[in-house]
């Protein structure tokens, strides 16, 4: 389908790259719905164009964003990425072959988390898993809470908090007891080429500890995922089924309230219906 018929879906901003990626590659070209999306780098900005028609661009969560419709407001808020004892970073920005709503499904999946994310996400001994509840705010935006699942990097139970304020992009507030009444974020921001294809840029801002180290925790993320990756480009359906073409259990809770949410914002771009 032409995604200028989806509103929910063309109305909203995407982001193209971190703007240090874009300059390392002298990037002139990209993709965002179906449309062919000109770059043009200058010494203090980056500007973008559809044929002769300039698009809006802003800087925020270390990314580039664009839309090629009529945004109802700003990009991703989170004004705890600009702290001062937040280690940043873009993770990667890779291209992965199915609907960008995939990749959403998959991170609010942490069911999934000791099975293919072993010693990082979970492990087998930790099975116990505490599905949250869900909730829709007055902005519109799907929250999955308190979703809670042992996270071996610290050693402790972790508390997951999803909110899904648009329908390609996902923030993960971590809550771990080490840093009470703080978060970690993680950003998932897709840009969909297409349909059936997008690229997955992947942000992270974590609460700077003695512990960490920069590249092991960047060498972590990356395989986490790779391995997302080479599960998503596997599946039978390169869209996202909203119907009941996936059999769903007990566990897949938050997947279902996010195929609901989808549903009811009229979101076909990307989906099966």
């Amino acid at each position: 389908m032409d995604a200028h018929d989806d509103a929910e879906v063309w109305n909203r901003w995407y982001p193209l790259g971190s703007p240090t990626d874009i300059r390392r590659r002298n990037a002139t070209k990209t993709r965002l719905l179906g449309h062919e999306i000109d770059l043009e780098i200058h010494q203090t900005w980056i500007s973008a164009s559809v044929g002769s028609r300039p698009l809006p661009i802003t800087e925020r969560l270390g990314y580039i964003w664009t839309s090629l419709g009529d945004p109802d407001g700003p990009p991703q808020q989170l004004l705890e990425y600009y702290e001062v004892d937040r280690l940043v970073m873009n993770i990667w920005s890779t291209p992965i072959k199915c609907s960008g709503l995939r990749i959403v499904d998959n991170v609010i999946d942490n069911a999934h988390f000791p099975f293919l994310h072993p010693h990082v996400l979970g492990d087998e001994e930790h099975l116990d898993l505490v599905p949250g509840e869900a909730s829709v705010d007055d902005q519109g935006a799907l929250w999955l809470k308190s979703q809670k699942a042992w996270l071996p990097l610290t050693n402790s139970v972790a508390e997951y908090t999803y909110r899904i304020s648009d329908p390609y992009s996902v923030v993960l507030f971590i809550h771990r007891p080490e840093t009470p009444g703080r978060y970690d974020y993680l950003g998932i921001f897709a840009q969909p080429l297409d349909e059936e294809s997008f690229i997955a840029h992947k942000m992270l801002a974590w609460i700077r500890e003695d512990w960490m180290d920069e590249r092991q925790l960047k060498a972590d993320q990356q395989s986490i995922s790779a391995q997302d990756k080479y599960v998503l480009e596997r599946h039978a359906h390169k869209k996202l089924p909203l119907n009941d073409v996936e059999t769903s259990i007990e566990v897949d809770r938050s997947s279902l309230r996010y195929r609901e949410w989808l549903r009811a914002r009229n979101v076909n771009y990307g989906a099966m219906t």
